[in-house]
């Protein structure tokens, strides 16, 4: 080989090597981004399989009524919580599906429109009665289809309220669902004070 043949060919061997070198590098990104992106999607199916099991929990629309009158006041209250807002503390409860009069299946907000929160003072009487003040919203289901949207609760100052009692109705108000204070707490394992 001539001494004027060796740099073309070192420079051929060179242009080879940046050639694959540029066309593995694309390669390999197209590689790891796959790679990324299919452990995203398990990630997505794992949090879509939790979300249809907690609304498959919250179908009770097949149950006989004994266990539907234990299963409605676990699946509204099991999730309870107070969140604070600009205009006030929210009372946030769960959802649930249930069956109608003909037996389909429908949202607890379809049945019974209408919430109505019953508070106790604790620890105080007035002339022998125990103040209770009653709160009325209406039913309705938040975005993430599991939580009953949270009811304003806007409660007399001066006193620290326990929380005694829910009852769901609909504009016959003959036809209701309620929970007392005691199932609450055996839900919750203690009462839900509100100091205002």
């Amino acid at each position: 080989m001539s001494e004027e043949q060796k740099p073309v060919i070192k420079n051929r061997k060179r242009s080879a090597i940046t050639f694959l070198i540029l066309l593995a590098f694309p390669i390999a990104i197209t590689y790891l981004n796959n790679r990324m992106s299919s452990s995203r999607k398990i990630a997505s199916t794992e949090q879509e399989a939790q979300m249809d099991t907690a609304l498959a929990s919250a179908d009770l629309s097949g149950s006989n009524p004994t266990t539907f009158l234990k299963a409605f006041k676990y699946q509204l209250l099991k999730d309870a919580k107070v969140t604070d807002f600009s205009d006030g503390k929210r009372l946030h409860l769960g959802h649930f599906f249930m069956a109608d009069q003909d037996g389909a299946k429908v949202s607890v907000c379809q049945r019974y429109p209408y919430i109505e929160l019953t508070f106790s003072a604790d620890g105080v009487a007035v002339s022998g009665d125990i103040p209770h003040t009653v709160i009325q919203g209406h039913c309705s289901v938040s975005p993430d289809g599991l939580h009953l949207d949270g009811v304003k609760v806007e409660l007399p100052a001066g006193y620290n309220w326990v929380w005694t009692g829910i009852k769901l109705y609909s504009r016959d108000k003959s036809d209701f669902l309620e929970v007392n204070g005691y199932e609450i707490i055996s839900v919750l394992g203690s009462p839900l004070n509100f100091t205002e």
